[in-house]
């Protein structure tokens, strides 16, 4: 029964992301595709998530507390983004009453043309080849290490103590401070309090839930990035997303970055790996191109700010990557530019703010007592 539960929750946490990420695409004027859009849900969910629960956290709220003012800014949330996906509807359909001819898609991918049957064929072995790959993922699972029963461990403690991050994951003690490695990134917290909402344990939601997200999640973006290499071109799209998709489940490999998508995909450094630096290059590559559109700036603002309470292991990679493009963009010009420079400073600000507060933890400059 509760992997039925867990299926619904799995739905509903994508259309939850396809709403915000649609709704974003709109009022940010966004040109972009559905795949994208789910992933830019993904992570405006968790910039949000964010601000909530790092502030019930280091006041040492219980957890319930986050649940429900969560649950109300959520529902928030998703009301005024369905609003202004409807108003956008309405808007197009009186445009297109006006003028029948106009191209009024906001979403039009370059290149793209009617799909005829190897089109749909080729959809159709991509959709099987993506779900066959979230199945793997999900039987394959036999990562049984300290990782996961820690990251499990402080999940279901604190859905039974009703509290974050305040006792100790792998042996239940409480803790003497809380432990800024885990607590400046709310992505636990976020099964925790799904868990204590439904009723579902927390080891079967990050298990099969956030691991065949993060496989979903991973392909989206795969998707979206060879969408735009290829310039709209479904059919080379999907040729390639689905060999990577072959290669990732027949490569049994421990070792391999394939294999830990696979095997570790319920936890956050497998989000970091396999979505946020994906996404974070796939931005890069465009901005790349159209390093003045201000609109791809802000977009990679967003993965930059949510990358850290997907994952804490992206405190660095994400500065890393915006450094090296920042540098590769002076090299290749031969001339600072301004803008650019002011942007990527911008988006890896962030990072740094999380990255100085957790210097000043390990320094004993900075303890927040339980």
């Amino acid at each position: 029964m509760q992997l039925l539960f867990c299926t619904g929750i799995f739905i509903l946490t994508v259309m939850v992301y396809y709403v915000l990420g649609r709704a974003a695409a709109i009022l940010c004027r966004w040109d972009i595709r559905r795949t994208e859009m789910v992933c830019v849900g993904f992570f405006l969910y968790f910039a949000l998530f964010q601000i909530v629960a790092e502030a019930m956290i280091f006041t040492k709220q219980k957890l319930h507390v986050l649940g429900n003012i969560w649950g109300i800014l959520l529902a928030v949330l998703l009301a005024a983004a369905a609003v202004v996906i409807l108003y956008k509807k309405r808007v197009d359909r009186r445009l297109f009453a006006e003028n029948p001819y106009r191209d009024m898609v906001l979403y039009d991918e370059p290149g793209e043309r009617r799909m005829d049957r190897a089109d749909y064929l080729l959809t159709a072995l991509f959709v099987c080849a993506v779900l066959c790959e979230c199945a793997s993922a999900v039987l394959l699972q036999r990562s049984i290490g300290w990782d996961f029963a820690y990251y499990i461990g402080n999940m279901t403690t604190s859905v039974v103590t009703d509290t974050m991050y305040l006792y100790d994951g792998s042996s239940g003690v409480l803790r003497d401070t809380i432990e800024l490695r885990y607590a400046l990134s709310s992505f636990y917290m976020n099964t925790a309090w799904i868990s204590q909402l439904t009723g579902v344990s927390a080891l079967l939601l990050q298990k099969y839930v956030m691991g065949v997200l993060c496989v979903l999640l991973a392909n989206g973006v795969a998707y979206s990035f060879a969408m735009e290499v290829f310039k709209g071109d479904r059919k080379r799209s999907a040729i390639l997303v689905t060999i990577t998709i072959l290669l990732t489940i027949c490569w049994d490999v421990y070792d391999t970055s394939a294999q830990f998508l696979l095997l570790r995909n319920y936890e956050a450094k497998a989000y970091c790996a396999n979505v946020v630096l994906p996404m974070v290059v796939f931005l890069l590559y465009r901005i790349w191109q159209q390093a003045s559109d201000r609109k791809l700036w802000a977009e990679l603002f967003l993965v930059s700010a949510a990358s850290v309470p997907v994952s804490m292991s992206s405190v660095v990679l994400v500065p890393a990557l915006l450094v090296l493009m920042v540098a590769a963009h002076f090299l290749t010009e031969r001339r600072w530019n301004r803008a650019v420079f002011g942007r990527a400073a911008c988006c890896l600000l962030p990072n740094i703010c999380y990255l100085a507060v957790y210097f000043l933890g390990t320094r004993g400059l900075l303890v927040v007592e339980v």
